[in-house]
């Protein structure tokens, strides 16, 4: 009767100390091996920058469109409004930026 009590009140002690060390551990409860992989986050700089064509690289604005203009030839500074695409070695690191 007795060795039931006592192993009742251990596995009862042995839960609550588990319960313990996993609130305290880093991330709670939902600590990463629980839930899984991380969360792929976008580059919110990167999103607003650049938008993701249909041949799978990516295009953004031309810069230097603000001011100090005058001083450009007029096809240059038309030019300027064309999209640029990216390069190979950047679509390599627009794709771990823009991962959605």
């Amino acid at each position: 009767m007795l060795g039931g009590i006592l192993g009742t009140l251990r596995t009862a002690a042995q839960s609550a100390i588990s319960a313990t060390t996993l609130l305290r551990a880093p991330g709670g409860p939902q600590a990463q091996s629980i839930r899984g992989m991380a969360k792929l986050k976008t580059h919110k700089g990167t999103a607003k920058r650049w938008k993701a064509i249909a041949n799978g690289l990516y295009q953004r604005r031309q810069t230097g469109l603000r001011h100090k203009n005058l001083r450009l030839r007029s096809d240059i500074r038309r030019g300027k409004h064309a999209p640029v695409v990216c390069t190979e070695g950047q679509k390599w690191h627009l794709d771990r930026l823009l991962p959605y």
